[in-house]
């Protein structure tokens, strides 16, 4: 009787040894076929974990799916007989392509839309008339300069950044009068809108899937201030496309491990710092974080950084050779002291109206800043002594400064969406887009704290980490710290507002995440219970 129970015992262990193979073997290559490209790893590392553990768990078998989960759970996480096949891969492929395409021709078609009938009240007023006159300088004179054209002497300075007026002054060669050329202008702008849309997509749809790269995409696309700031001649919208591309040649050098792309992304950021300087150190801030944390080589690392430099380093020592005059350096250090002052916002609209009391908080700003030109020392003392008055209140002022910089409101300008007046606008006029413009709105603290959260989890996460995610963390929030120690204005965050909803995106997509992976813990859970209580599987 004994050694009937050992035959029986041993012709039952041979008897499940294939099952427990083709389990093994189901499990491994589940494990080959998880890739970054369908966005859903952190997923599928918190399921497989999971069914590593229910090998623990009497009568448990990964090779037939619980009746508990739902039947999209099951084929999306590996089990038996639902591999993803060739022709499945091809229409994942050919749904995104139509998807990217789709979604770059809206963001192409509302920008051109909203170009076709607005009209800027005063077009070439303030930041905008200076860059036409360095652009007009450059093609007329070849000299970088802020004199007004016309000028009986153009003295080269270097307060406004290259990179904008460069690109006015090569549309100035295509046509040299005006009301072309300044359509022209316009009608560039929101294909480059349209391109930044399209890059981020790109870029982030290996990190978020295709579902969350689409819908980070859509909110791209209508994003009320990325389609009025393309009908003015600022830098923001510029500055948004050579991030963009810098953020897209990253996705792809971290995809080929090509030294030459990873050029040309430092390239792009290059011109981006040209464009805003305040990224001239960004590039090698991220090259050194991806060298600490083994994202790239040494000298991947090291490519990144010198070619972000290249280019900034150039332009400072033309810059050295000039005599002494107003710089960025002296028009950053303005910025700093402007944003110290709690009440600067709210007084320079009011002191061109001719409030006396915000004339006089203007007239203490420019003293600070007169006094600091002369003398650093003597100038930071007296911003020391004013915030030694009062600390916890400026305290709390540079506390709540990066919540206005991602707010709403644009409030060095027209407000809400406008820099400058603008008339007939589309999205003040048609009823869906003026719904879209008010849906944002109430969107947008959600957004930024959404954000908040993905840049958390981006930082958090030590496994499956991709490069493109850390550096959309990690310039959320450099662009925070610095305009906030700078000035908080909306409008400084419009070039950075992609990185913004793709992180909101990606906030979601981990809750999301959590959620299917505690619903099938439950459900493996369920199941096994069960399987261990009926006698029939026993």
């Amino acid at each position: 009787m004994g050694r009937f129970l050992s035959v029986a015992k041993t012709l039952t262990l041979r008897a499940h040894a294939p099952q427990r193979k083709h389990a093994e073997s189901t499990r491994q290559t589940h494990r080959v076929h998880a890739h970054p490209a369908d966005g859903s790893v952190q997923c599928r590392d918190e399921i497989a974990s999971i069914s590593q553990k229910n090998e623990k768990i009497p009568g448990a078998s990964i090779s037939q799916p619980p009746s508990t989960l739902p039947g999209w759970l099951i084929q999306r996480n590996g089990f038996k007989g639902t591999r993803m096949s060739t022709s499945t891969t091809a229409n994942a492929r050919r749904y995104w392509l139509i998807a990217w395409i789709g979604v770059t021709l809206l963001a192409l078609g509302l920008r051109w839309a909203y170009l076709s009938r607005m009209e800027v009240d005063g077009p070439l007023r303030g930041d905008a008339g200076q860059y036409v006159s360095y652009a007009w300088n450059l093609v007329h004179h070849g000299v970088f300069s802020k004199n007004a054209p016309g000028s009986a002497n153009v003295v080269p300075d270097s307060f406004r950044d290259p990179g904008y007026p460069s690109l006015l002054a090569a549309l100035m060669l295509v046509s040299d009068d005006f009301s072309p050329w300044y359509h022209h202008v316009l009608l560039f702008q929101g294909l480059l809108g349209a391109l930044t849309v399209a890059l981020l997509m790109a870029a982030a749809r290996p990190w978020l899937g295709m579902k969350g790269a689409v819908v980070a995409g859509l909110l791209m696309a209508i994003w009320p201030h990325s389609i009025t700031f393309t009908g003015y001649l600022l830098s923001e919208t510029a500055t948004a496309f050579w991030v963009a591309l810098g953020l897209f040649l990253l996705q792809r050098t971290a995809t080929r491990n090509s030294l030459p792309i990873m050029v040309g992304c430092g390239i792009a950021f290059g011109i981006a710092a040209l464009t805003n300087a305040v990224m001239i150190p960004f590039a090698a801030i991220l090259a050194s974080i991806f060298w600490w944390r083994g994202n790239f080589t040494r000298s991947m690392a090291l490519a990144l950084a010198i070619a972000s430099l290249l280019l900034p380093i150039a332009w400072g020592v033309r810059n050295a050779q000039l005599p002494p005059a107003e710089s960025s350096s002296g028009r950053a250090l303005l910025n700093a002291i402007q944003g110290s002052w709690p009440e600067y916002h709210a007084s320079y609209i009011a002191s061109i109206e001719g409030d006396p009391n915000a004339q006089r908080v203007q007239g203490s700003i420019q003293h600070e800043y007169d006094v600091a030109m002369t003398s650093r020392s003597a100038g930071m003392a007296l911003v020391s002594a004013r915030m030694g008055e009062h600390p916890l209140r400026y305290l709390g002022w540079y506390a709540s400064k990066p919540a206005l910089l991602w707010d709403w409101a644009i409030r060095m300008g027209q407000g809400n969406i406008y820099q400058y007046a603008a008339l007939h606008s589309l999205l003040n006029e048609q009823p869906i887009l003026k719904a879209l413009v008010a849906l944002c709105w109430v969107l947008n603290p959600l957004i930024m704290c959404l954000a908040l959260a993905g840049v958390l989890l981006v930082w958090m996460k030590e496994r499956g980490r991709s490069p493109l995610s850390l550096a959309v963390a990690v310039l959320a929030v450099y662009v925070t710290v610095v305009y906030s120690l700078l000035q908080a204005e909306p409008r400084y965050s419009i070039p950075f507002r992609g990185i913004e909803l793709i992180l909101a995106v990606e906030a979601v997509r981990q809750c999301l995440c959590w959620r299917a992976a505690r619903n099938r813990r439950a459900g493996l859970s369920n199941w096994s219970r069960t399987a261990t209580d009926d006698p029939t599987t026993m």
